[in-house]
């Protein structure tokens, strides 16, 4: 599951890794932890860096309106799979709130 579109943003800027990390000085390994959504509670002042860094809106760095209806899809099955407290289940649903409490806070 994806929600993070960091690595996306940052090779069509044709952008390294290396030159992230020194824009925003962060670590290149929390840096591929965040673009490959192994890390999924970024502070806003971690996404702001990044955002800054890569000269982009912080509501660019996550996927879609599109992606977000996938996401509540994906949520719903869950429900249906595994129930309401399931792990998976909960993730999904964290993930659709940060995601929607970043896009509200910068509409």
């Amino acid at each position: 599951m994806y929600i993070f579109a960091i690595k996306q943003i940052r090779e069509k800027k044709k952008v390294s890794i290396n030159e992230l990390s020194e824009k925003t000085n962060m670590s290149k390994s929390y840096l591929s932890e965040l673009e490959n959504n192994k890390k999924l509670n970024p502070t806003l002042d971690i996404l702001l860096k990044i955002s800054t860094a890569l000269n982009v809106n912080v509501k660019d760095l996550f996927y879609t309106k599109l992606d977000i209806e996938s996401l509540r899809n994906k949520m719903h099955d869950s429900i249906d799979k595994n129930g309401l407290n399931a792990e998976e289940t909960i993730e999904i649903s964290q993930l659709l709130d940060l995601v929607l409490n970043i896009r509200d806070e910068y509409k």
